[in-house]
């Protein structure tokens, strides 16, 4: 009985369409033989153009293999009727063909590197006298070749490419992706990981108008969270009793036990449906309900936002009290955790019959909303010095905060007040620039006697005890601070 003969495959890449140049681009047949007999693991190598500068493309193994070859006989009438498909000629006319087992593969020959990038010089004037000459071994054509100065048009390096094996970078979908179909009936894909967009309307200061009700309606999608709904719910009751909250007052004064679970999750969602917020301004960090402009009457000034910087030096003592206090109140007894507070949150009765006021302006200010400077300015001292008191654990000193509240309010300074103060003003700057014209002198004449000048120099650069300093020792709200509740 015959052995049953023993192929080698080679797969290759390209599309044959002619068996001679498919063997003449690996070496031709010998050197394919002369390859796969030899003793060591010799890899094949493919040339993509007849150049003998290519950079061939290496077979990377031989892979073991027991694969049978099959000969399949059609006619080929049936093959044309099906363009040349053997599988679609095969199910088309199924008892028309016969089958034949020829042989065993039992070694495969794979590319499978990365080609590297080409470089022709078959039309390289240079290269192909080099060709020629060097290459060919022509003793009379090497003597006759000459180098002169121009620009060489040089072989192209061994490789240009360092990377061989194509990089395997697991391209996969999202795993959170997923069709989904709209209210039209299209089906598109939805990434369910990706964060909610939200649609919060930002006012600022400059600005001529407001939003008002219909900007939830026309840029909102329309809720559908049930979760979302019952808190939405709730904010519209309490922005019916209130028009402008922060949302550490929401937090504190609208949330029970149930709700408090999913407000952290479902409440800046929800605000976009009932409020806008403040960007800048008096009302800075507050919600406000639509369509309401506090910038245009005084009975919102109560609803005025403050913020109290509070050194890092100042420890907040505990009081040791397990009763949970509400951190949007200012009491004037106990240290709260915020630092922001509106107008109307605060209880101290000091401070809330200043709040109380009805002397305003006739305008509302960007830093000092309706309040008059000398207003503001009191019960922003006396909140900073309470709060530096909590802070440190030491009583409030009620000296201070009558000393504060003595000073002239806001239509309140007498005409001789006033006379008096810009007299002394005036006298403190005159001192000021004799004390400067003394100094320019002295730096005049300093290199006379250097180390007496220099003495006399500091002592005119000292503080005059009869001079008052213009700071009161207190530091004022500064709203140009970015604050986020």
């Amino acid at each position: 009985m015959d052995p049953v003969p023993r192929f080698i495959c080679i797969e290759h890449p390209a599309a044959v369409h002619n068996a001679e140049r498919a063997l003449a681009s690996l070496g031709g047949q010998e050197n394919i033989q002369k390859t796969i007999n030899s003793p060591a693991d010799t890899p094949l190598q493919l040339y993509l153009h007849e150049d003998q500068f290519a950079h061939p493309v290496t077979s990377r193994s031989m892979t073991s293999s027991h694969s049978i070859l099959l000969k399949v006989k059609v006619k080929k009438e049936h093959l044309k009727q099906n363009k040349g498909n053997l599988r679609d000629t095969l199910r088309a006319f199924p008892n028309e063909y016969a089958i034949t087992p020829c042989a065993v593969i039992d070694t495969y020959v794979r590319f499978r590197e990365l080609a590297d990038f080409q470089y022709s010089t078959l039309n390289s004037a240079f290269v192909s006298k080099v060709r020629s000459s060097l290459y060919a071994g022509d003793l009379t054509a090497i003597e006759n070749l000459t180098f002169t100065n121009a620009a060489y048009d040089m072989p192209p390096p061994p490789r240009f490419s360092l990377v061989k094996i194509p990089f395997d970078y697991s391209y996969r979908q999202n795993p959170a992706v997923r069709p989904v179909m709209d209210a039209s009936g299209n089906v598109k894909l939805v990434n369910s990981s990706a964060p909610r967009r939200l649609y919060l309307k930002v006012a600022r200061w400059t600005d001529a108008s407001v939003p008002d009700e219909l900007y939830p309606i026309d840029h909102l999608r329309p809720p559908s969270d049930s979760r979302l709904l019952q808190i939405i719910a709730l904010l519209q009751e309490k922005f019916k009793e209130r028009p402008i909250w922060t949302r550490r007052a929401l937090e504190e004064d609208a949330l029970e036990d149930d709700l408090r679970r999913m407000w952290a999750t479902h409440v800046k969602f929800a605000l976009q449906y009932v409020a806008f917020t403040w960007k800048s301004g008096p009302w800075r960090a507050t919600y406000t309900k639509y369509g309401l402009d506090p910038r245009k009457d005084p009975k919102y000034s109560i609803y005025q936002t403050e913020y109290f910087r509070i050194s890092p030096s100042e420890e907040r003592i505990e009081t040791g009290s397990s009763d949970r206090k509400p951190s949007h109140i200012f009491d004037g007894i106990t240290l709260p955790s915020a630092r922001s507070f509106q107008l109307c949150d605060i209880t101290d009765p000091v401070l809330a019959k200043l709040v109380a006021t009805d002397n305003f302006r006739d305008q509302a200010d960007e830093h000092d909303g309706w309040y008059k400077s000398g207003t503001i300015s009191k019960i922003r001292r006396i909140v900073r010095l309470k709060l530096r008191a909590l802070g440190i654990g030491r009583p409030i000193k009620q000296m201070e905060v009558a000393k504060i509240l003595e000073e002239a309010s806001d239509g309140e300074m007498s005409e001789e007040m006033e006379s008096e103060k810009v007299t002394q003003g005036t006298l403190a700057s005159k001192q000021i620039e004799n004390k400067e014209r003394e100094v320019l002198e002295a730096v005049s004449t300093a290199g006379v006697d250097g180390d007496d000048k220099l003495r006399e120099l500091l002592g005119i650069l000292q503080q005059d005890p009869g001079i008052e300093d213009a700071n009161d020792g207190y530091e004022i709200f500064d709203d140009e601070d970015d604050f986020v509740n």
